[in-house]
C-alpha cells in the first residue's frame, strides 16, 4: 500500500495545486460544449475521493452527494460550488482518508473490493484503491492541461 498512498499523498497536494490563482469565472469555462469545467472536475474528484471513504468503512457527510448523484456532465447542473467549498470539502475527506490509510491492515487490503473497477484483475481492495488512486490521477491531469487553455502558470508538484 505504500507507493498508493505516496500516490494519494501527491494527488492530494497537486488538486490544489491545480486550482490554484483560480477563480469560479475561469473554473466554469469549458473549451468546448464536449468538455467539462475545472469546476465539475473538482466537483467529481471530491465526490469520488467521498466515494473512497465509504469504501474504506468511513461514514463522512458529503455536502454535495445530492448534486453528485444527477450530475454526470456540466450539463447536467446549472451551478456549481465555489471553489472555496470544493478545496474545503478535498481537504476534510482527504484528511479522513489519510487518517483511514494508517489504520489499514493487510486483512482490509486482501479482502474482496466493495467495488470492482472495470479492467482490474486485481478484486482486492488493493486492486480497487490502484484504480482509484489512477482515476484521480487522470482527473488531475485533465485539471492541468485546463489551467494553462485558462492562461495560468503549469502546475506546481511542489
Amino acid at each position: 500500500m505504500a507507493p498508493l498512498y505516496e500516490i494519494f499523498k501527491i494527488n492530494s497536494r497537486l488538486y490544489l495545486n491545480c486550482l490554484n490563482a483560480m477563480d469560479n469565472d475561469k473554473a466554469s469555462w469549458r473549451p468546448s460544449a464536449n468538455t467539462n469545467s475545472a469546476a465539475f472536475i473538482a466537483l467529481h474528484l471530491v465526490d469520488t475521493r467521498h466515494w473512497i471513504a465509504g469504501m474504506l468503512g468511513l461514514t463522512l457527510v458529503h455536502p454535495f452527494k445530492e448534486l453528485c448523484a444527477r450530475a454526470k456532465t456540466n450539463d447536467d447542473f446549472t451551478q456549481s460550488p465555489s471553489l472555496d467549498e470544493l478545496r474545503d470539502a478535498w481537504k476534510h475527506v482527504t484528511g479522513e482518508v489519510r487518517e483511514r490509510f494508517k489504520t489499514m491492515t493487510t486483512a482490509d487490503l486482501d479482502a474482496p473490493a466493495k467495488w470492482n473497477p472495470p479492467g482490474v484483475d486485481d478484486k482486492t481492495t488493493l486492486g480497487m484503491m490502484a484504480f482509484l488512486m489512477q482515476h484521480d490521477s487522470y482527473h488531475i491531469g485533465q485539471l492541468a492541461i485546463l489551467r494553462k487553455q485558462l492562461g495560468l502558470e503549469a502546475m506546481s508538484y511542489l
